[in-house]
């Protein structure tokens, strides 16, 4: 019994942190800075079900250059084709999160 409460206790850090990494490693693919992508990934692994996680993956998948390097527009267009529209608003708002953060940390 004791090793199962201790699963049950260490199991979900233990998905969080594959996840983080993972999507850590999928966002500095696409283009996103070292700084941005860690915070992405700190808030989409805890926030986001892996089907969320899978279409955002999808829509990675499909970018024919980093993201970075695209028009503004295309990079919208590939998501909206790829990522339903409740993930798309909790992307924007850990999005958003990031940034003042980021800003925060810059004294700006």
């Amino acid at each position: 019994i004791a090793v199962v409460s201790v699963l049950a206790i260490a199991l979900p850090g233990c998905v969080t942190a594959i996840k983080q990494r993972e999507v850590n490693s999928a966002l500095t693919d696409v283009g996103f800075t070292q700084e941005d992508a860690r915070c992405l990934a700190r808030q989409a692994s805890r926030n986001l079900s892996i089907s969320q996680l899978r279409s955002l993956q999808r829509a990675a998948g499909s970018l024919q250059q980093p993201i970075r390097e695209m028009p503004v527009g295309d990079v919208i267009d590939n998501i909206r084709a790829h990522v339903d529209p409740e993930t798309l608003q909790a992307v924007g708002r850990m999005a958003a999160d990031c940034a003042r953060a980021r800003t925060g940390a810059n004294g700006g």
